[in-house]
């Protein structure tokens, strides 16, 4: 039995990608949570692609015709989320942005007062 190439460099991949998210875990730049999602997220579809029956079985019950239309309806439903959530900390973030530039903007305008006088 030989693995095909395409499986192997996913594989890599795969396993490249949750090093860094253990990476990023170990120096506190991510929490426990996020480390198990990444971590559910690699090894499912490392799994998926070793035992494409139970990646069939899931797009059944979905009323896909095969595995792999259900490996991309989740690829896209996940991509478009994580769209979403960026959308969103991108709003966050100019939001404080905007509060930090007037905040900082009022103090200079305050400073420049008090030297005048």
């Amino acid at each position: 039995m030989t693995i095909a190439p395409v499986k192997i460099l996913f594989t890599l991949f795969a396993l490249f990608a949750w090093s860094r998210a253990l990476l990023k875990f170990r120096s506190k730049l991510m929490n426990t949570k996020e480390l198990t999602f990444w971590s559910l997220l690699w090894f499912s579809l490392i799994f998926a692609i070793f035992i494409p029956g139970k990646a069939n079985f899931l797009a059944k019950l979905l009323g896909l015709e095969n595995g792999l239309d259900a490996m991309f309806f989740f690829g896209i439903v996940a991509l478009f989320y994580a769209i979403y959530r960026l959308y969103i900390k991108a709003n966050e973030t100019e939001q404080i942005l905007t509060e930090l530039v007037r905040q900082i903007a009022l103090k200079n305008v305050k400073s420049r007062k008090k030297r005048k006088k």
